[in-house]
């Protein structure tokens, strides 16, 4: 799809709904930000987002502007590539030899870990708002149905759709209950103040906030996206990365200040996040809140699943473009593979789906973001000639994420222990 051609692909619907015109553009422009921004805000963050609230309050703010501009380095890489049409994942496999194709497909299937949770929370979620459904398993298949059939529309528009409905559902209520709501603000001001401590579930969710909110599928999919946006201007991808990065930013704002100012201590429950809206909007808002999870937990998985789209078919040497055979026979595959892991996981472990959403983006956080980010390193020194301050900003966000990976680790794996 081309700029120059946007207008002319609208299509029935656009040309019939009030306004549609002027949406199609927006989704035009900015669709690739919002794609990211709702893989990034999938059901998994609000559970992350309102458990961090919850349990700690303000003090975990500080991640939210951290995970900003981390952000905003790597989409400035994965732009970068996106012009140069290299993808990152035959970056790797060129640069690494020896390990380089078997490295590339074991993320990419580490990736699934966040389609698994989402699943598990959707087919909750379903098990919830359909009335004598009643069983979580069956849930999950249905939701593994529903992105299957997302995947075969095989058209990008009606996908940035549907994803950007999804998204701004859940953004309009938290904004808007924000609103009415007594907040310490001098309180959130000092939340943004960094600080660790050794408690072993504020690492966690520290990881889990960075996993979540700096989305790594997000890069791999950037980086491969230049034969469908058509873009050389490296600036529209900037435009673009702003628009999704400040909406999530926006988003996990809002969800982790309500959830301080209104959920109490303990474990994250499926309608937890969601009883803010129900105390003062009514039990219906509690409906439309468990419908946005479900929403927003079969975007996520299928859109997270696009990098791995891309990734495993680069892997093996094989040219694939968003939407091909390829691209959706991957992803199919995959959303089989994670509804199917979502299973067991529920029955044999002590694994819930709040428990899942909680800490896959975590490991995915420590293991598969710093590798992420250091491979965009190498390949953007290898296309451009990067100037030194450049390059030092990309090393920072290296570092930072690195030496967090490392911090954290060990709390992630004991949690993992203890829910086992």
């Amino acid at each position: 799809m081309s700029e120059k051609s946007a207008p002319s692909s609208t299509s029935t619907i656009v040309d019939v709904v009030p306004g549609g015109e002027t949406i199609h553009g927006a989704l035009y422009r900015y669709g690739l930000g919002v794609l990211f921004a709702a893989n990034v805000f999938g059901a998994g963050s609000v559970y992350i987002l309102a458990d961090a609230g919850a349990n700690f309050a303000f003090s975990l703010l500080w991640v939210l502007p951290l995970a900003f501009l981390i952000d905003i380095a790597l989409h400035d890489m994965s732009a970068r590539l996106a012009v140069a049409d290299e993808p990152l994942a035959d970056y790797i496999v060129d640069a690494v030899p020896i390990g380089g194709r078997v490295l590339v497909i074991s993320i990419s299937l580490m990736s699934a870990l966040w389609a698994v949770s989402n699943y598990a929370v959707a087919g909750a979620a379903l098990a919830w708002l359909l009335p004598g459904l009643d069983n979580v398993i069956v849930g999950i298949v249905l939701a593994g149905g529903a992105g299957i059939a997302i995947v075969q529309l095989k058209v990008y528009d009606r996908i940035e759709a549907a994803i950007a409905a999804a998204v701004f559902a859940v953004f309009g209520s938290y904004g808007l209950l924000l609103a009415g709501l007594d907040v310490p603000w001098q309180s959130v001001a000092a939340g943004l103040q960094p600080a660790l401590n050794s408690d072993i579930g504020y690492l966690t969710t520290v990881i889990a906030l960075l996993g979540t909110t700096v989305y790594w599928p997000n890069f791999f999919i950037q980086s491969s996206i230049q034969p469908t946006k058509e873009w050389t201007d490296v600036w529209k991808y900037r435009r673009d990365n702003a628009a999704g990065i400040a909406t999530t930013l926006l988003i996990g704002s809002f969800v982790m200040i309500v959830s301080a100012v209104t959920l109490a201590e303990g474990e994250m429950t499926l309608t937890g996040p969601g009883q803010p809206l129900a105390d003062i909007l009514g039990q219906g808002a509690l409906l439309v809140f468990m419908i946005a999870v479900f929403l927003a937990s079969i975007t996520s998985a299928t859109g997270t699943l696009f990098g791995a789209g891309f990734m495993i078919p680069q892997s093996l040497g094989r040219h694939t473009v968003f939407g091909d055979f390829r691209f959706r026979r991957t992803v199919i595959g995959l959303i089989t593979v994670s509804a199917a892991t979502a299973l067991p996981l529920l029955v044999y472990t002590g694994f819930g789906p709040v428990e899942m959403a909680i800490i896959m983006p975590a490991v995915n956080g420590a293991i598969g973001l710093p590798v992420t980010v250091f491979a965009l390193i190498g390949a953007v020194n290898r296309f451009y000639d990067v100037d030194w301050y450049e390059n030092a900003a990309f090393v920072a966000a290296g570092l930072v994420l690195l030496i967090g990976s490392a911090t954290t680790i060990q709390s992630l794996y004991e949690t993992i222990i203890g829910i086992l």
